[in-house]
């Protein structure tokens, strides 16, 4: 017999404050420790029990050290249901729960949700649901050195020992970040739908269903999509199907006539489609499912000669930023997460690489409404665990990652590992595990996106990797206009660490200890980050004419009152490299090559798919008491999606006599289409005092000349080292850290490495 339908209970949210309370770490069957404390329904323990002290200090890192026992009581209402379930949508990290004191599961990984079925473990009335919780310390490594490789992690997990300027050495988030949910139904359930598209309006479906009953269903499986912008219905595909108990299944294929593409903003409209997928009878909707999707494609044309993005057939050029939305992600929402979108949209930019991290999922939407590109980094950072076991567990939260982001069209790009050689003579990540594996998964599960082995420090490998992390002016030399004398397919990394505003720093007594003695400087800092950006920025773009598809800068925003790469500090003030990103990022833009001496060229960048027949360059040039030195312009047609040189700058002028540089281009009426500056170009300032060895190991960043400072190059040497002078040490790691070296040697200094460390 058919069973019956009955009208599913909506999700109950179980709202309201937990209770929590510390226990042995590694004693599963230690009682808790302590009286309970209350702390909000999704809320990391950091800022929840030291609002005041949430970045630094051993507080926090004592946190990690023990688990958290957190604790409520729920009511189950008095409804017919034949399956109970309870879903967490994020738990940070390990979690182990029991209901009313039996076993329900368990789980690994902060950005995944969850469910367990507690369909025999709840009774009528008040049931107490219990959740162990821990984020522990990874081990010291005797071998190495901080912030690089002083661990080697084992969680899958980037939100944590990312030090030097990114996360704070004694933080590691920890907590029920997320809500849970009680669902009950009648044993029926959409679990997945994955969505893939072609131009031509075909959509693919691939739809996971679940009968967790004992008999078979009939009925129908019912598929409608809607124009987000109008809602109007545009496919409909009812189909009859018999579901045997256990998980299914189903592939399905509708077409969309006349489909309106997605597209990212400087290129046309994000359009974006509605999928309603229910399962029904005779008795009513057994369970409802819904997906937002976009009509769109991508691809990543890979040689050793150029990297080039095509979405939709169309060549785009990439503009973007890093981004984490917060150290603790618990306290984002969905307004502070378009607050961080449309900083990058004003930017110009139209890409934001997630940087080492799953963000909250309203981030995603949100760059799907935007059409702001979205390259996402899997949770794996610097030196990780080369074990089976763990490259297990990662492969686990990496199908979890992919499944669980799939359908946004925003995202054009996996990458596996962030920087897997940082400490170069450690290779056996990208070499060995968990990397190829990682990369093997990614592209069985998904052959719509590009994917990348890693990101950074593997540009031979253009085949699964090939971008370029580079720090020239910043980490690697005195001089930023360095980055002239090389040419990247793709540069993903690249910036300066300045100062937050003094505003912010003063608010922050931890911080502003030891970085007032920068206070006179900031704005000297900010103009140095200013001048970087914009050189590095047009370098890149000049590059679109022979061999580069984009640059990502890093990165947006910082996490915390810091020196830190963030155009914006942490309470949302723009430094000085903001606008000149802005500036530099505009899909339309005129700018001057030079290499810091002398001009060589007039260029016209233009990143949008208009054509502007019949414009002209106009330059001015001017000296050091305001006078005009020489001006003159020249008539151009304006290719669309292209790079294109205007003309050489053969001035018959002295660099040392120009103090400022005025580009305009005009259109074929004489209209200002965009302008450019530069103030003395050809003095381009030198890289500040102290930096970036100058390091604060108790706040994890680096604070220029402070007087009683110590360097980096100073931190955990091994006692041979020391008697070689500290600038040598430094200069010498400089030169390390470029990795301008084969990957043959690179190897088999790796292997040497590891035969005398082990």
């Amino acid at each position: 017999m058919q069973p019956a339908i009955h009208l599913n209970p909506p999700p109950i949210r179980l709202s309201g404050d937990w209770r929590v309370r510390p226990a042995p770490l590694d004693n599963l069957d230690a009682p808790p420790m302590g009286d309970w404390i209350s702390v909000p329904e999704c809320a990391h323990l950091q800022p929840a029990l030291y609002p005041d002290r949430p970045y630094w200090g051993k507080h926090l890192r004592a946190i990690n050290e023990q688990a958290w026992v957190y604790e409520r009581v729920f009511s189950v209402p008095d409804v017919a249901y034949r399956r109970a379930r309870l879903r967490f949508e994020g738990v940070d990290y390990f979690a182990t729960v029991w209901v009313n004191g039996q076993f329900a599961g368990q789980h690994e990984g902060h950005f995944s949700p969850f469910n367990l079925d507690v369909t025999h473990l709840l009774h009528p009335g008040e049931n107490t649901l219990t959740v162990r919780v821990t984020s522990p310390w990874d081990a010291p490594n005797p071998h190495g050195t901080y912030p690089t490789d002083h661990v080697i992690r084992g969680l899958v997990k980037g939100l944590y020992e990312h030090g030097e300027g990114v996360v704070p050495p004694d933080v590691n988030p920890i907590g029920i970040w997320r809500p849970v949910w009680l669902l009950l139904d009648d044993g029926l359930s959409i679990d997945h739908v994955r969505i893939r598209t072609a131009l031509d309006g075909r959509v693919d479906l691939r739809v996971t269903l679940a009968n967790a009953t004992s008999e078979t269903w009939h009925g129908s499986l019912d598929l409608r999509a809607f124009a987000e912008a109008d809602a109007d219905e545009v496919v409909h595909s009812p189909r009859d199907i018999r579901l045997s108990p256990g998980v299914h299944q189903i592939e399905q294929t509708l077409h969309i006539r006349e489909p309106r593409l997605w597209w990212p903003w400087d290129q046309g409209e994000p359009n974006l489609y509605r999928l309603e997928a229910a399962l029904a009878n005779d008795g009513g909707a057994a369970s409802t499912h819904r997906e937002t999707f976009g009509v769109r494609t991508v691809r990543l044309e890979r040689s050793s000669e150029r990297f080039t993005y095509v979405v939709n057939e169309r060549p785009i050029f990439v503009r973007g930023t890093s981004y984490m939305p917060s150290l603790y992600l618990s306290q984002v929402n969905r307004d502070t997460l378009a607050r961080d979108v449309a900083f990058a949209r004003d930017a110009n930019l139209n890409l934001m690489r997630v940087h080492v991290h799953v963000s909250p999922p309203e981030l995603y939407d949100l760059c799907d409404r935007a059409g702001m590109l979205v390259w996402q980094d899997f949770e794996l950072n610097w030196v990780q665990d080369t074990s089976a076991a763990f490259e297990a567990r990662a492969q686990a939260l990496l199908g979890d990652m992919i499944d669980q982001l799939g359908n946004h069209p925003s995202i054009i790009t996996w990458a596996c590992h962030n920087e897997p050689t940082m400490v170069f003579a450690r290779r056996q990540n990208v070499e060995h595990r968990p990397d190829p594996a990682l990369y093997r998964q990614a592209t069985h599960q998904d052959t719509t996106r590009p994917v990348f082995i890693c990101s950074g420090q593997l540009e031979g490998d253009w085949r699964r990797a090939g971008d370029a992390h580079t720090y020239y002016g910043a980490l690697w030399t005195r001089r930023y206009t360095d980055v002239y004398r090389h040419h990247y397919r793709l540069n993903t990394e690249f910036g300066f660490e300045a100062p937050a505003a003094a505003s912010t720093l003063r608010e922050h007594p931890d911080a502003w200890g030891s970085l007032h003695h920068l206070e006179d400087r900031i704005e000297a800092l900010w103009g140095y980050q200013a001048e970087l950006i914009q050189f590095h920025v047009e370098h890149f773009r000049r590059l679109r004419a022979t061999i580069c598809g984009g640059y990502v800068h890093f990165w947006l925003k910082d996490l915390v009152p810091q020196v830190g790469c963030g155009v914006i500090d942490s309470d949302c003030q723009k430094k000085g490299g903001y606008e000149a990103l802005r500036l530099a990022s505009q899909p339309l833009h005129v700018a001057l090559e030079h290499e810091g001496r002398r001009p060589r060229a007039l260029w016209v960048f233009n990143d949008t798919a208009t054509r502007y027949p019949g414009t002209r360059v106009r330059w001015q040039v001017w000296g050091t008491d305001d006078a005009l030195l020489l001006e003159g312009e020249a008539e151009f047609d304006v290719r669309a999606n292209a790079s294109q040189r205007v003309t050489a700058a053969l001035w018959p002028v002295s660099p040392d006599a120009c103090a400022r540089v005025d580009l305009q281009l005009l259109d074929s009426e004489g209209r200002l289409l965009t302008e450019n500056r530069y103030q003395h170009p050809f003095r381009p300032t030198l890289r500040p005092r102290g930096y970036p060895w100058k390091f604060d190991p108790s706040l994890g960043m680096k604070v220029f000349d402070h007087p009683s400072a110590p360097s980096l190059a100073d931190h955990n040497i091994p006692r041979p080292l020391r008697a070689v002078p500290l600038t040598v040490r430094e200069n010498a790691t400089e030169w390390m850290l470029r990795q301008r070296f084969p990957r043959w040697l690179a190897s088999n200094i790796a292997r040497v490495a590891d035969f005398l460390l082990s």
